[in-house]
């Protein structure tokens, strides 16, 4: 068998590389049979020209016999294919104009597909980097049962109790999805703001990450409560801060005034399982370093949910086998250890019963967050998608109308010989090339959107590993999608112009026939249907971008700095923390420019913090509740005025309110409302309760109610949650915020000055202003999808403008002859212009009905969706159709123009 593959394979790259020899000895090999003949009629009689003719009847066409014996030939299809690729070349050389218009709108609409599947490649599709064996990683997820996926992480005894019980896995890990903010400070130089990633001591271990310089941790790490002072530096951040200097392996560093030894590098290509990059990685054991308040609850309170879990395949065990085992664990331990993650399930509710552990294949996307990511970029998938699709059908109907100017051409062919599927193979292959260089082209232009998408991106608050590269997956998606759209494309005109009539064709007067006309017609039909298809979506998108970000949110975030510290950052407690942040805040209002400015737990906005339940004597919990849930903000005094959140009644919280004093609190008016209806909330009580929630009879503080103030609401404009404030000298938190309402240019920079001179250990905080920090995820996809909305609808417009320019034009140089005939008859140009317009916007009316009607279910599919849309005006629709029959009247002036301009005599020459 391999002789004969090794013959096959001599064979073909003689008959490619010594075609002018094999020629040769074809011709001498039919010279010699037919002077064969020649001669046996010469003995039976005949004269030498009867003889020769006589031979060559008996042996048939020659140049037939040679196709015969070429295309029997080995190699004969690379032979042919590679002729129809010259003949496709010389085709698109010899039309520039043709070639560069239909390479140009394959590119974009090639090139945005491609940058879109850049993307989710990176995100959802992309094995981990740097780590050993990627394919045999899984993410250990606990999914809801009914409802979709959870992000819920899972506590650390947990995590123990699943790393002894596996038996599937080689190695489980665990590490806290968010990255925590540090203080990292070497010897004597000032503290430098980091980010940490806590990860268990068999992290790289299992992922089977070596240490470029030093080690990583590992089983001889001890994992007891600041049992392992070390740390593995990221190589980014070893080369930005240490000069890529070896020697600091050993060093000691202090992380939030923690001295921590360093222990190794990480290797260069590995920034972590997720899409955020730490700086530095440090052991579960030490993360009283990050959170001096909880650190060591953290480690052994079962309810204390922070950790993701994932693991490594042991050799031969599918994921499937991994999963069952996984979830049957995940049972035994809601049995054994019935503590309910969930704090809104009763305590007395059967032990987890939301949920099943899974084995899932790893992604730098948490798996809780691929299923919205995933349905973002599908979104932004069928967006770019309509453009190709438009690009496509305008390419087809140009191939269709190039198909007219070739009849001749094609039917000599056929009359010579050439079958129909020779005919189809060329034609398709010459779109086929066109493709290729619009996929070619694409591929080069998506490097430059995919950057451009990234930019669009508003600037990450953490250090992130968002890595788009063009990969062989891409490269392989762009050309497969070329391919599939070239055939798409040129099958139908391919099929129509091999069916040409030989006798009909090579008449001077022929005419196209009329189902190729209704097949064009079609085609523009199609496009301006998908191109206002792109312009209401863009319209919805944008007008949506427009309500979220001047929607009434409840206070005004204009010409307010907002800036983080975090002071357990600098070694500060409860006492000292308190005293700098009093300090702090005077400072911050002494600053010139600055009209009022607060502290708080965070900036204001979307989101839940709920730090404890709450109870209101007579008045009921919500069913199946124990406590009520409010939104918790911890805020200081000139909270409400700083952000202007109008006071309803009562007062302000003040500097009274401290620890010492009587306990307060201000509710919002949804609060208000809902705990005491028809009556008034000031001086009535209410109860907070704080410890692990899901256990009955937690211990109470009662706050008294000292203020009413106006609900805020989300970008995404949700019913309001029940609001609760506390005053921040009743209840230390180290993180705090700084809002500083200024009457000039920003004081960002000032408070940065201001912080570091009050203590130089305290890192670099994280200024903005608060409008810039209001983009939420939701805010950020609407932007992003209307900004890709409007640049391809804006594309398909165009293409579509073309589309009809080219059917309208080709509809007058088709009845020129009858134009200028009615012309010279009396026929008025406004008549001539109504027929010419009749025909054109007759097509334009069908694609916009069904425009319209598409844009209406696609308006009901995105407002049914998560993704903050609300359902469009009729407006909207009304606009995109007057602005796409504007366009369309403009694509068909210049072909009216010409009409109105035809004589009778250029008529009647003119075919």
């Amino acid at each position: 068998m391999p002789d004969v593959i090794l013959a096959r394979i001599r064979s073909i790259v003689r008959n490619l590389l010594r075609r002018e020899r094999i020629e040769q000895d074809l011709d001498d090999e039919l010279r010699a049979a037919l002077d064969l003949l020649i001669d046996e009629h010469r003995r039976r009689g005949l004269s030498a020209p009867e003889a020769r003719r006589a031979g060559l009847i008996q042996l048939g066409g020659l140049e037939s016999i040679k196709g015969q014996v070429r295309d029997a030939r080995v190699g004969a299809f690379l032979d042919t294919l590679l002729q129809d690729l010259r003949h496709a070349a010389r085709l698109l050389v010899r039309s520039p104009l043709f070639t560069l218009t239909a390479v140009l709108s394959l590119a974009i609409g090639i090139g945005a597909t491609t940058t879109i599947f850049t993307v989710v490649n990176g995100l959802l599709l992309r094995s981990a980097v740097g780590v050993a064996g990627p394919d045999r990683l899984v993410d250990i997820a606990r999914l809801k049962r009914q409802g979709g996926p959870s992000i819920d992480p899972i506590s650390y005894p947990d995590y123990l109790e699943v790393r002894k019980r596996a038996t599937t896995l080689d190695g489980v890990y665990g590490y806290q999805l968010e990255l925590q903010p540090a203080s990292l400070r070497v010897r004597d130089t000032g503290a430098e703001r980091v980010y940490a990633g806590v990860v268990t001591t068999n992290y790289f271990q299992v992922l089977g990450v070596p240490a470029a310089v030093g080690r990583t941790f590992g089983a001889s790490d001890p994992e007891e409560a600041g049992a392992s002072p070390i740390a593995v530096l990221s190589h980014r951040f070893w080369t930005r801060r240490f000069d890529s200097d070896p020697a600091v392996v050993g060093r000691t560093v202090y992380l939030n005034g923690y001295p921590l030894t360093v222990a190794g590098v990480a290797p260069e290509a590995f920034l972590g399982m997720t899409v955020v990059a730490p700086d530095l990685w440090i052991p579960t054991s030490m993360v009283a370093a990050l959170n001096a308040e909880n650190g060591a609850r953290q480690l052994t309170a079962r309810g204390a949910g922070w950790l993701m879990l994932g693991g490594r395949l042991k050799p031969g065990v599918s994921r499937a086998q991994a999963s069952a085992e996984i979830s049957a664990i995940g049972e035994t331990i809601a049995k054994e250890f019935p503590v309910s993650y969930d704090f809104i399930v009763p305590a007395l509710a059967p032990p987890d019963p939301a949920f099943i552990w899974n084995a899932v294949a790893a992604s730098p996307i948490p798996y809780g967050l691929r299923v919205p990511v995933a349905g973002f970029l599908a979104l932004l998938m069928s967006i770019v998608s309509v453009v190709l699709f438009i690009a496509c059908a305008n390419l087809a109907g140009v191939l269709l109308a190039r198909g007219v100017v070739r009849r001749r051409e094609i039917a000599l062919r056929s009359a010579i010989g050439a079958g129909r599927a020779r005919v189809m193979r060329q034609l398709l292959t010459e779109t086929v090339l066109l493709f290729a260089l619009g996929g070619a082209v694409g591929l080069i232009a998506a490097r430059g959107m995919t950057s451009l998408l990234v930019l669009l991106l508003p600037a990450f608050p953490l250090p992130v590993n968002l890595s788009v590269p063009l990969d062989r997956q891409v490269v392989m998606f762009s050309l497969a999608l070329s391919f599939v759209a070239a055939v798409f494309c040129g099958l139908a005109p391919a099929l129509h112009a091999s069916r040409t009539d030989v006798v009909s064709a090579l008449k001077d007067d022929a005419q196209a026939p009329m189902d190729r006309l209704r097949l064009r017609n079609a085609f523009v039909v199609a496009q301006v249907a998908f191109s206002l298809l792109l312009v209401i979506t863009a319209a919805i998108l944008v007008r949506d971008v427009d309500r979220v970000t001047t929607i009434d949110r409840g206070f005004d975030p204009r010409q307010v700095d907002v800036a983080a510290v975090n002071l357990s950052m600098a070694g500060y407690n409860a006492v000292s923390g308190s005293a700098f942040a009093r300090q702090l805040i005077e400072r911050v209002r002494a600053l010139p420019g600055v009209e009022v400015a607060t502290l708080t737990d965070r900036q204001p906005g979307p989101g839940m913090m709920i730090m404890g339940g709450l109870s209101v004597p007579g008045v009921s919990p919500p069913p199946g509740q124990q406590y009520f849930y409010p939104n918790w903000s911890i805020v200081d005094s000139g909270y409400f005025s700083t952000l202007r959140i109008p006071l309803i009644e009562g007062r302000d919280f003040s500097d009274a309110d401290r620890d010492d004093a009587q306990k307060v609190a201000i509710i919002g008016e949804t609060a208000a409302r809902r705990f005491f209806p028809g009556r008034s909330a000031l001086g009535q009580v209410v109860n907070i309760h704080t410890g692990l929630l899901s256990m009955p009879n937690l211990p109470s503080t009662p706050l008294v109610v000292v203020g009413v103030v106006r609900d805020l609401r989300s970008a995404s404009n949700l019913p309001a949650p029940l609001a609760l404030y506390v005053p921040m000298g009743q209840r230390y938190v180290s993180g705090i915020t700084i809002l500083a309402r200024r009457a000039g240019p920003s004081v960002a920079e000032d408070i940065r000055t201001l912080v570091a001179s009050m203590n130089p250990n305290l890192p670099a905080l994280s200024a903005q202003t608060l409008e810039s920090a209001q983009s939420g995820p939701v805010e950020t996809q609407l932007r992003v999808a209307a900004v890709i909305a409007g640049g391809v609808g804006v594309v398909g417009t165009l293409l579509a403008a073309m589309g009809i320019y080219g059917v309208t034009a080709y509809t007058v140089a088709r009845r020129t002859r009858e134009i200028g005939i009615r012309l010279s008859l009396g026929a008025g140009r406004a008549a001539v212009i109504g027929m010419i317009l009749r025909q054109g916007m007759t097509l334009v009316g069908v694609g916009l009905a069904i425009g319209l009607t598409l844009g209406a279910g696609v308006a009901r599919v995105l407002t049914a969706q998560r993704f903050g849309i609300t359902a469009p005006t009729v407006m909207t629709f009304l606009a995109a159709t007057v602005v796409f029959v504007a366009v369309a009247l403009l694509a068909c002036y210049a072909p009216l123009r010409r009409a109105t301009r035809i004589s009778a005599m250029t008529a009647l020459r003119y075919e």
